[in-house]
């Protein structure tokens, strides 16, 4: 499974990035997700921006870090 980071259609420069699973389309930078974040939310694009524990820690939305970690976790098991 792929994931990336993704904003909301109104997000700002302080507005917290989301994560969504990527289907076999991939990447939509510019606009057109056709998946919701993890905790939920419509989100409208992807950003090409690698996922690491210090975006994890300071730029995400924390339940989507929880998800994330979650998904992580099973599919390590």
């Amino acid at each position: 499974m792929k994931f990336a980071f993704c904003e909301i259609q109104y997000a700002t420069a302080t507005s917290p990035w989301h994560i969504r699973q990527l289907t076999d389309s991939g990447l939509k930078l510019g606009g057109g997700a056709d998946t919701k974040a993890l905790c939920g939310r419509k989100v409208a694009w992807d950003l090409k921006v690698e996922i690491n524990h210090h975006h994890l820690q300071f730029n995400c939305c924390r339940q989507c870090v929880q998800a994330f970690i979650g998904e992580k976790n099973d599919r390590n098991k």
